[in-house]
């Protein structure tokens, strides 16, 4: 199955083609705006650097957030256009999700995945070992949260940090990777399209739709959860 994978949803403009597994081709620029203007010719120029074209194209898979508002919307209404042309099915998969799994983390290490949001906030989720599609399990809900009190929870159980939102706790000295319990700064902050390729070709277009993910803020009436979110096996968070 060749896969387009699809990212504008922050600064980069993202796009990647894998097939069963393998990454073809891959290419990341950070270009802040434009991307309405550079995200077409960038998969133009990948597929021909990778011998392809589209109608190659089996799949295709796009972050749906958290992110900036117009990016997030360039890079899912292009995605859902192609899919729509080629009559090929449409994943889309959160940024914190694909951010977990580039990580590549073992089952029994804490990843801690964070998305610059705005007033000194960040998107969070906590991930550990990956379910039966391939992905990270998700062991919280998604949630916008201040930044000290993702690192109240950052510190309090360790593992890896991963992200954009993490230069957010280190400009604000809240993380302290010497101290027990053990933290990992991943030097991660763009999310990477192979991963997304790669993470999507295990989803179900079904269950993985297209559409923008919102998050609920920090301060949101508990509600049901925006995400489906898979417990461990032995029950613990």
């Amino acid at each position: 199955m060749t896969t387009l994978a699809i990212d504008t949803s922050e600064q980069a403009c993202s796009v990647a083609l894998a097939c069963e597994g393998t990454v073809i081709d891959r290419a990341s620029e950070i270009i802040g705006r434009g991307h309405a203007e550079r995200l077409l010719p960038l998969i133009e120029e990948r597929l021909a650097a990778a011998g392809r074209s589209y109608k190659d194209l089996e799949r295709i898979a796009v972050t749906t957030g958290p992110g900036t508002f117009t990016g997030l919307r360039i890079g899912l209404s292009v995605a859902r256009g192609l899919a729509l042309q080629a009559d090929i099915p449409c994943v889309g998969v959160t940024g914190l999700t694909v951010l977990a799994a580039q990580v590549g983390a073992s089952d029994n290490v804490p990843v801690h995945a964070l998305i610059t949001g705005r007033g000194g906030q960040a998107f969070y989720q906590r991930f550990m070992g990956k379910g039966g599609d391939g992905a990270p399990t998700p062991i919280t809900e998604p949630v916008g949260l201040d930044a000290e009190e993702i690192a109240e929870e950052v510190n309090s159980v360790g593992g890896i940090l991963v992200g954009s939102g993490v230069d957010l706790l280190l400009e604000k000295r809240l993380v302290d990777s010497t101290s027990p319990p053990s933290l990992v700064i991943d030097p991660a902050r763009v999310i990477d399209p192979a991963t997304l390729a790669q993470v999507a070709q295990q989803f179900s277009p079904a269950d993985y739709p297209p559409e923008p993910t919102y998050f609920r803020a920090a301060d949101a009436k508990k509600a049901t959860p925006v995400l489906p979110v898979r417990q461990p096996a032995d029950g613990s968070s």
